[in-house]
């Protein structure tokens, strides 16, 4: 006879909104395994749904970065969970081209400035920034600025605005007109979700560790399962609770259900029918 598999309880969390008919699982979680006709609670129900389809999708949104968290500006719903891997994409740009708009005084050729502003990339291996380095080519008699050359377009998460201020070099007074370009590639991180705060205009994400220090915004994208139920979820809305799923059995009685890959299907059919002729027999004998 083929096995009955027990209840099974596949760890991390789903979510459920009340009214809809879609459970959304942790990214950790495997659904692939489910079939159609299989049977789902969720912790704090006494109600299993049954399993209708599933699918795999992928859910992206911009986020605002601050300290060890995240902030989506809407509300993810049942869309992000405790424990979901999260990959986290965010813009570089470089300069590209450099003008002298006021040349200052007192510098030298060769001075090496760097443009005022922006955010630039944190170097965490030996623990400096990455700003644009510009070497002075030119000056006049009294040390303006005439020219300049880029020798390193740095790497910023935010660019330097385009009028600046100069930085270094034996002068001071220099201002510049910068223009900076986005680099082709995306650096990405990947984090787990820690926490998770809901608000009608907003979600706030925990992560396990800190990003990098001085990135603002991040693009975040996690691939992951969901279930569509064949009837309304009618408990109470729950986000990231634990849950059960059988798929050999029905929830109630552990009624062995007949599958179109077994061969010896009446022998599955024979034992639900042994069960049902047992349970029968069981009532008609308390009520005499």
């Amino acid at each position: 006879m083929p096995p009955v598999m027990i209840r099974k309880k596949f760890g991390h969390t789903a979510s459920a909104v009340k009214g809809s008919n879609k459970i959304t699982a942790c990214s950790k979680v495997d659904l692939s395994f489910v079939e159609n006709g299989s049977f789902i609670m969720l912790n704090g129900d006494e109600v299993f749904y049954k399993v209708a389809t599933k699918n795999k999708f992928i859910y992206e949104q911009e986020a605002e970065v601050s300290d060890e968290s995240l902030t989506i500006a809407s509300n993810a719903g049942t869309m992000l969970n405790i424990d979901d891997d999260i990959s986290l994409a965010y813009k570089d740009y470089e300069v590209s081209e450099v003008q002298v708009e006021n040349g200052g005084k007192g510098y030298q050729e060769g001075d090496v400035i760097n443009p005022q502003g922006g955010a630039c990339k944190y170097n965490s291996i030996d623990e400096i920034d990455i700003p644009a380095q510009l070497e002075v080519e030119e000056v006049d008699s009294d040390g303006a600025i005439l020219s300049l050359k880029i020798v390193n377009s740095g790497i910023y998460s935010v660019p330097p605005e385009d009028d600046c201020n100069a930085m270094s070099g034996a002068g001071s007074g220099a201002s510049l007109k910068v223009a900076t370009r986005l680099l082709n590639t995306s650096s990405i991180e990947t984090r787990s979700i820690s926490s998770i705060e809901l608000s009608d205009d907003k979600t706030v994400i925990g992560l396990n560790h800190p990003l990098s220090p001085r990135m603002q915004s991040v693009s975040l994208k996690v691939e992951k399962w969901q279930l569509t139920i064949s009837t309304e979820y009618t408990g109470e809305s729950k986000f990231n609770v634990g849950y059960d799923i059988i798929k050999d059995f029905t929830p109630n009685y552990n009624l062995p259900l007949i599958k179109s890959d077994i061969t010896a299907s009446h022998m599955v059919y024979n034992e639900a029918m042994a069960i049902i002729d047992q349970r029968i027999k069981d009532i008609e004998n308390k009520l005499n």
